[in-house]
């Protein structure tokens, strides 16, 4: 017994060594994004390479939002905001409804129609890219904020996830609430959707961190400064004479702020949406 709980240990111990290892490989570019933040522009990139900064800059983050006139974070910020919240929106709903459809209703075609829907994950976004941006700005939304969210409020991603997850409701509770008199309306808001709560908030952490760190299309279908998102402004930020690493670091580190808050927040339904889901790494 004592050779047994011996032999525990010596695997929990091992087991601890290798999270800790493999978290701080994951940790460790945000260590260091952050305190290369806080450097002088001569210090980011000097040599020898030092981990800690040999003097503290605490004003690049002041920097920021004030010494570029040029570039207007805090709009960045509220443009990445706006587009987030209504894309995660909208992909709520029609993830939410298309799933439903095909999970709870036999019709002609449906296991076809879910295929094509989903071999849209294996076609890259930047074979659609040019025909997308054409039917965009000839619907007049271009460098607007329609244009940024309705092309990205669906995915064929969000709409297999709730697809599996209403499999998962038994038909009886559906059929139990019909001879009740409830209309489809009403078993799909009030019964159907709060037991799908746990998936829907694992694909509010999945779409809005796609949404929120989306680059290439924000470049191609805005070109006015104020309408740019937070991303776009990362990229094309830079000083007049030479490249301000710190403040870009500093905006870079502002930015994994609110995923890391809402991962925080939501980190428990996210592990359970999943589960629930089937779906597996």
């Amino acid at each position: 017994m004592a050779g047994y709980n011996i032999k525990r240990n010596i695997n929990k111990t091992i087991l601890y060594i290798i999270v800790i290892i493999i978290s701080f490989i994951f940790i460790f570019p945000f260590l260091w994004m952050l305190l290369s933040s806080l450097k002088f522009n001569k210090d980011v990139l000097a040599l020898p390479i030092r981990f800690f900064p040999p003097s503290w800059n605490w004003k690049s983050y002041y920097n920021v939002f004030f010494e570029f006139p040029g570039f207007d974070f805090l709009r960045y910020i509220l443009n990445s905001f706006i587009v987030t919240f209504f894309a995660v929106l909208l992909c709520l709903f029609f993830s939410a409804t298309s799933g439903y459809g095909f999970a709870k209703y036999k019709f002609k075609g449906n296991s076809f129609l879910f295929t094509v829907i989903l071999s849209t994950i294996m076609i890259s976004f930047g074979v659609i890219a040019v025909p997308l941006f054409i039917l965009v700005r000839k619907m007049g939304m271009q460098n607007s904020y329609p244009g940024l969210i309705i092309p990205e409020s669906l995915t064929a991603f969000g709409v297999f996830m709730m697809r599996q997850f209403f499999y998962s409701i038994p038909d009886d509770v559906i059929e139990s609430a019909r001879i009740d008199g409830a209309n489809e309306y009403m078993i799909f808001s009030k019964i159907s959707i709060p037991i799908a709560k746990t998936a829907l908030l694992a694909l509010v952490i999945f779409h809005a961190q796609w949404v929120w760190n989306l680059l290439l299309w924000p470049l191609i279908v805005i070109s006015t400064p104020e309408m740019r998102t937070l991303p776009q402004g990362i990229a094309l930020f830079k000083g007049g004479y030479n490249t301000p690493y710190p403040e870009q670091l500093a905006v870079s580190v502002i930015a994994c702020i609110p995923m890391l808050i809402l991962y925080m927040f939501l980190s428990k339904y996210f592990v359970q949406g999943i589960t629930m889901t089937g779906l597996k790494g």
